[in-house]
């Protein structure tokens, strides 16, 4: 028998072998074109922790296909830190050469892969090679590289970022102030031009000066003529005569003037009298009669007015020194008063504007917002302003408070000196609305420490500083970033003057997280009737995360 095997090939398996053959020479030429279509390459193997790599695809494609190249993180375990845009350039061929760049780093040392990258050229799909980078430590000189001291806490800059809130309640309060007191100020003016004081004589030939400026004959208006001309005798007589002239009849301030004279006390003529009695008799029959005068009448009584006030004027004694001085002390208080009317009325009506939009305020926001707005709030400008992280300790505690936390002095007795480590940081205000706190306490290794005595020797401390605890409760806590610790809360109460009995209730809370002989606090407390207190406690406690103590080692 032939151990040696014969293989009979028919014209059929021939043609089929051949034909596989062909297929398989083909995709492979397809594979190589394909893989000559696209090239990858980066600029370094090795590199720093956080240094970039510079990631390059280089595709060829024909006129019109489309190149779809690989976005977002398949870059992984490397991060893409920057996809910068496609370049093009041109080619030896009728081609097109498309150029992709990537940014790519990792911040923990290692050595890592950057894998295979698809890239689409019209309907293939071309895989790129993968490469190997090794990233490493950055190597820090302890030796030869000084220490630099602490730099000091750098006091922000207030943010001013909500000013156009406090314009929009200031603006329309200070228009509203400054068009009344325009407005005021105005009024006083004219008020003090008017009673700007002018002699008797002058004031009554100004009046019967003033009414031959008038057109009041020709338009026959003789009521209204002879009750300005009367009313000038009367006023000039008001101040000089008698002082119930303007509110006398016509025989009433006929009798006084017949009085005065006989007495000697006005050197009046009968003429005079008489004719003031016939032009007063005339103005009456005018005013209440409606009887027109004679024509050229009302001129000629106009003429003998001002006769009659320059005939006056001649007979009256000049006034006395005690006169004069009492009108001195008159014009005087009468200043005084006008402007003490004016302070009033100034200071009433802005008194009135505020009160107004306080009103509106309180209508629009409410009154916690207005009062917020006009005495302030201290604890509502923290809850709401720019806040600062910072990791303290080691392992760090990381918390986000309103302002930074300050290192503070721990008292420890004489027997855990030198066994316990205690760091403490801590902030409060002014007074003492909220306080912060975070404490770190280092055991010695295998020392059995409970979290719970730890906790009542801290409360009874802040007993015999004047805090009591009233009310005290127990829960787990979890950070958002796992860790987990106790939370000890609760009220209390606080003596502020052991003399007056003052006490503050408030609320308070520790967080405590344990791992190994190491246990970190966060202790915050603030006022029970502050919601904003609680605000600032509710969010400094969600901020709360404890790095690993083999990255703080590291």
């Amino acid at each position: 028998m032939n151990n040696n095997l014969t293989y009979i090939t028919t014209p059929k398996n021939a043609i089929l072998r051949a034909l596989s053959l062909f297929l398989l020479l083909f995709i492979s030429s397809l594979q190589v074109q394909a893989q000559d279509d696209v090239r990858a390459t980066i600029d370094s193997t090795s590199i720093l922790i956080g240094q970039q790599i510079n990631y390059t695809i280089e595709a060829l494609a024909n006129d019109g296909e489309a190149v779809i190249f690989p976005e977002g993180q398949t870059f992984s375990p490397l991060e893409v830190i920057e996809s910068y845009a496609i370049d093009t350039a041109s080619s030896t061929s009728a081609r097109m050469k498309l150029i992709k760049k990537y940014g790519l780093t990792q911040f923990d040392s290692g050595r890592y892969v950057i894998p295979k990258q698809k890239v689409i050229i019209g309907t293939r799909t071309v895989e790129t090679d993968t490469f190997l980078i090794e990233v490493n430590n950055v190597i820090l000189d302890t030796v030869n590289q000084g220490l630099y001291d602490i730099k000091p806490i750098i006091d922000l800059p207030r943010d001013y970022s909500n000013w156009w809130k406090y314009l929009l309640w200031i603006i329309p309060v200070v228009v509203a102030i400054s068009l009344f007191l325009w407005w005021l100020l105005r009024r006083n003016k004219k008020q003090k031009e008017a009673e700007q004081y002018i002699p008797p004589f002058e004031q009554a030939m100004a009046t019967l000066t003033a009414l031959d400026s008038k057109n009041l004959i020709a338009e026959a208006k003789y009521k209204e003529y002879y009750s300005v001309l009367t009313d000038a005798i009367r006023r000039y007589y008001e101040e000089k005569v008698y002082d119930r002239s303007m509110e006398s009849t016509t025989d009433e301030l006929i009798a006084r003037l017949e009085m005065e004279r006989a007495s000697g006390h006005i050197d009046f003529s009968k003429h005079t009298i008489a004719s003031i009695k016939d032009i007063f008799k005339r103005a009456d029959l005018v005013k209440f009669a409606r009887v027109n005068p004679p024509e050229g009448k009302a001129q000629a009584d106009r003429l003998a007015v001002e006769d009659i006030v320059k005939q006056t004027r001649e007979a009256l004694p000049p006034p006395t020194v005690e006169e004069l001085m009492m009108q001195e002390d008159y014009r005087e208080a009468l200043s005084r008063k006008r402007k003490r009317k004016l302070w009033l009325s100034g200071i009433g009506g802005i008194l009135a504007i505020l009160l107004l939009a306080t009103g509106i305020g309180i209508a629009i926001k409410g009154y916690s917002e207005v009062k917020d707005f006009v005495f302030g709030n201290m604890t509502r400008e923290l809850a709401e302003g720019n806040w600062i992280t910072s990791e303290y300790g080691i392992p760090s505690m990381v918390v986000s408070t309103p302002k930074v936390l300050t290192r503070q002095e721990v008292p420890l007795p004489p027997e855990a000196q030198g066994k316990i480590e205690a760091t403490a940081f801590g902030w409060q205000t002014f007074p003492a609305n909220v306080t912060i706190g975070v404490y770190q306490f280092k055991f010695p290794k295998g020392a059995d420490v409970k979290v719970e005595q730890l906790i009542s020797s801290q409360l009874a401390m802040f007993e015999a500083n004047g805090f009591s605890a009233d009310i005290l409760k127990s829960e787990k806590f979890a950070t958002p970033n796992g860790a987990e610790g106790i939370k000890t809360f609760g009220s209390g109460s606080q003596v502020i003057d052991q003399e007056k009995g003052t006490v503050d209730a408030g609320e308070y809370a520790f967080i405590t997280f344990q791992a190994e002989n190491v246990i970190q606090q966060l202790f915050i407390s603030w006022h029970d009737e502050d919601p904003y207190g609680k605000e600032i406690a509710e969010r400094v406690m969600q901020s709360i995360e404890l790095q690993a103590k083999e990255k703080e080692e590291n």
